[in-house]
This record gives structure tokens, sequence and C-alpha cells, in this order.
């Protein structure tokens, strides 16, 4: 009776659990995302008369006028994720571009197709990414981000944008192969608005936020890192005005004090002016300083890319003048007038201990900026020597001359030397002499370079040293 029981018990308990699991309702089905952006006018912001949303080859279309101005996606903010979308263009154009960590039309990063090279397959411009710094596209730039791409004319071109982090890759046209490898993006924002620009057709547009398909956000590698060559450091002077037509010289060269500033090279040995200061609706000029040291006399080439115009002084001596003039085809430095370190090559003579390497760079189109690369570092000792630079123009941009101020004469020379000051400016005069400003060196030193002389004044003394050649002599203030 007792197994009785336990069977019909085990029975009952079974029946349970069946009766359960028929009750259990089934798992709902994973609805897939629809990534589609809709081209339908109320998601776009565009000039009127500009775009038109049309139904084109058996697709829903957005087209784009020739000078449509950007059109921008409406309340989108892409940071990281995959862009994708068909494209054909409407010829004839110059560039058909998408922009994507969008502020506004001077911060922002873009990928464009340069239309003109449709059927040549062996252009290495056909394709390019580049920032804008304050409205000024980089192109010029960044010659290493632009390269070969399969543009077919009279049909859908596919494109695809993967960003993740510092890095990018584009594809085209279902190749396995990306056209364009991004390691590091070099916009000053990570998000931003999405917006397109050129005349075309614009189909199929997906967004996918944070779909990045493995790529890593981390920055890829700078091969540049593996050298010591390049010149990374620089004091710098503020912009100035260049008129057309001038020239830079040692005689309108900054004031030592006006090179309070400093700035660091970026990837590739990049002085990036550009970033730093803006654009320029004018020519305008910087002045770069740098000191290389060396333990014997040493004969060296000194590489350097630069837009759009230098003028090269080492141990104050002119050395090398050049530009790299995009607008007049005769004056563009290979490679066809971007920046690069293939721009120049010249000799460079150094001497025994410190020699001081003075750069000056004129910009009016486009990019500003310099990459400076030593051809070899034998018998160098030192580079990036910037420090002092700054340290000697802070002492003189807070000098008081006051203190040498005066009368100095010597017993056994037949002229008295006078001192006086103007704003911050230490003036001498010789009897019987015009006047001339002293330049300050530091250190209660100045010097005339006119006359090869140097003077270093002891004001806790009340006397002065003059040095001309090997020449010292000793005068005492009145």
């Amino acid at each position: 009776m007792k197994t009785q029981v336990l069977f019909i018990l085990f029975f009952l308990a079974i029946q349970s659990f069946a009766f359960a699991q028929k009750s259990k309702p089934s798992a709902t089905a994973t609805k897939p995302v629809d990534f589609t952006i809709p081209l339908t006018p109320e998601k776009w912001d565009f000039q009127a008369g500009k775009v038109d949303f049309v139904d084109y080859k058996g697709q829903k279309s957005m087209k784009l006028a020739p000078n449509s101005g950007q059109v921008v996606l409406k309340d989108w903010v892409f940071k990281d994720g995959t862009i994708e979308f068909d494209v054909e263009l409407i010829l004839p154009e110059f560039a058909q571009s998408i922009y994507f960590h969008r502020k506004d039309e001077k911060e922002q990063e873009i990928v464009y197709l340069r239309v003109g090279t449709i059927g040549n397959k062996l252009t290495n411009n056909a394709i390019q990414y580049t920032p804008y710094f304050d409205a000024i596209n980089m192109w010029d730039m960044y010659p290493q981000y632009q390269g070969p791409a399969p543009i077919k004319g009279g049909d859908w071109n596919h494109i695809k944008l993967v960003i993740s982090g510092h890095q990018m890759r584009v594809y085209m046209n279902n190749q396995a192969q990306p056209v364009l490898e991004i390691p590091k993006l070099e916009g000053n924002l990570t998000e931003g608005s999405i917006a397109f620009e050129g005349a075309s057709y614009i189909a199929n547009l997906q967004i996918k936020p944070n779909e990045t398909e493995g790529l890593t956000p981390q920055e890829g590698v700078d091969l540049s890192n593996h050298e010591t060559n390049y010149l990374r450091k620089w004091a710098i002077s503020s912009p100035t005005d260049l008129p057309p037509g001038s020239e830079a010289f040692l005689g309108n060269q900054p004031k030592a004090e006006q090179f309070t500033d400093s700035i660091h090279a970026e990837r590739a040995g990049f002085i990036n002016l550009t970033r730093k200061f803006g654009g320029n609706k004018s020519r305008k000029v910087v002045w770069l300083k740098t000191k290389i040291m060396a333990k014997e006399n040493v004969k060296t080439k000194l590489q350097l890319g630069f837009s759009d115009e230098v003028w090269v002084f080492l141990n104050k001596q002119t050395v090398f003048v050049d530009k790299n003039l995009f607008q007049q085809a005769a004056m563009r430095k290979y490679p066809e007038g971007r920046m690069s370190k293939d721009n120049a090559s010249f000799d460079i003579n150094l001497k025994p201990g410190e020699n001081e390497l003075l750069i000056a760079i004129a910009n009016d189109f486009y990019g500003w900026g310099i990459v400076a690369r030593l051809e070899s570092t034998e018998g160098i000792t030192g580079i990036d020597e910037v420090g002092s630079v700054v340290k000697l123009a802070v002492e003189l941009a807070n000098l008081d001359v006051a203190p040498y101020v005066g009368v100095y004469s010597n017993p056994g020379v037949n002229f008295k030397f006078s001192f006086s000051k103007k704003d911050k400016t230490l003036l001498a005069k010789a009897e019987g002499k015009d006047e001339f400003a002293m330049q300050a060196m530091g250190n209660h030193t100045f010097r005339l370079d006119q006359f090869g002389v140097v003077i270093e004044f002891k004001p806790g003394e009340k006397k002065l040293l003059l040095k001309q050649g090997g020449d010292v002599k000793e005068f005492v203030r009145e």
C-alpha cells in the first residue's frame, strides 16, 4: 500500500511539471534594430532650394545640388560607431564630403572624395581625411591621410566609416581592405553632428552607434617616435603681420624676450601652428627657436617640411630660404604642394657647443606648420634645448633696466659711456657718437651687434665690463 501511494505522488509531480512547462510563455523574438536614418526634409537642416528628397534608381534619396553648403542631420550627436551610405556623384563637382564630430563649420572632421579622380586607379589623392581647425581645412598638412579609391561615376558608391576612439577605417564598395586607415583622428572634438556636402544623391544612410567592428579606440603607433632625429620642441613667438612682398630676415626677428612660449611636435614631428593660432586672414609670420648641442664640428642635412614660406638661420647666418606655394604650380614642393619632410633638404654646419637654430614661417593659405628632421645625429649631444630660451625670455620680459642707467668712465679711456632707458630698452651712447639700443642677453649682460660689443653690468659694484674681441675694459659709474 505504501509503495502504491509513493507511485501516485510521483506521477502527480511529473504531471504538474509538464503542465508548468507547457504553460510557461515562450520567449519573445528579439526585434532587429533599424539603424536607417530617414531621408526626409524634417530630419535635415539645409539651404532652401539646395536639397530635394526624391526616388532615384529605386532608392529613396536625398539630392544635393551644386554649392549645397553643409546639409546637417538634426538632433544627432555621434561619437563612436559606424556610418554607411550609398552615394552617386553628380558631375561636374570637385568633392563629395561627409563631416562628423562636427561642432560647426569651424571645428569638424571630414572624409571626402575628389571627384576629378574618377577612372584614375593610380592616383594617391582620390579620398582624404582631414580635420578642420578654426575653419581651416588641413588637407595640405596631412598627405599621409589620403589615398587611392575605386570611385565609380554614374553609379552608386557604398561608403562605410568605422570610428572607434582615436582611430578610423574607411571602406568603399564592399572591398575587404580599407581605403583609409587613420591611426589617430586629429580633430579637437570627439563627438558632434553629421553632415553631407557636394552635388550627389545620398541613399541608404545608416548610423550604428558603438558598433566599431573590433577596432581599438587606442591611438595607433607613430613610427617617428622610433627616431631621435626630429626637432620636436621649439620656443615660439606670437604671429605678426608680414605684408605681401616683404621678407623675414635677421633684422626683423623678434627680440629675445618675445620667446616666452613653447610648442611641442604632434605625430610625425609636426609643429602644428594652425592648431595653436587658428586661421590667417592675411599673411602672417611666426618665429621658432631651438638649440642644438654638438661635441665637435658637424656637417649634416636638415630635412624640412613647411607651409607656406620659410627662412632658416643658424648661428645668426642665413642658411636656407624657400616657398611651398600650392596656388603657383611652379612653386609646389614635392609631394604636390603638401607639407612633408621631403619638401626640402639642405646642409647645416654646426660648431662645437651650442648652436642656435631660428626659423621664420609665413602663411596665408590653408594649413600652417613645419616638420624638421636631422638626417644624422652623429656628433650631436643634445637637441630640443628650449628651456633656457624660454627662461631667458621670461627674465627679459620682466627686466627693469633702471639700475644700469648712468654715466660710466675709465681713466685710461678718452670717452665716457652714458646709458638711459626708453620703456624697457636700455640705450647706450658714447661721447660724440649716435645712441644705440642695447640687446639684453640676461644675467646683467647686453650686446651691441653693430660693433661686436658685449657689456656686462655689475650693479652691486657700480661697474661694467666692456668686452670687444679679446679686449676687456672696466668702467665705473660716476
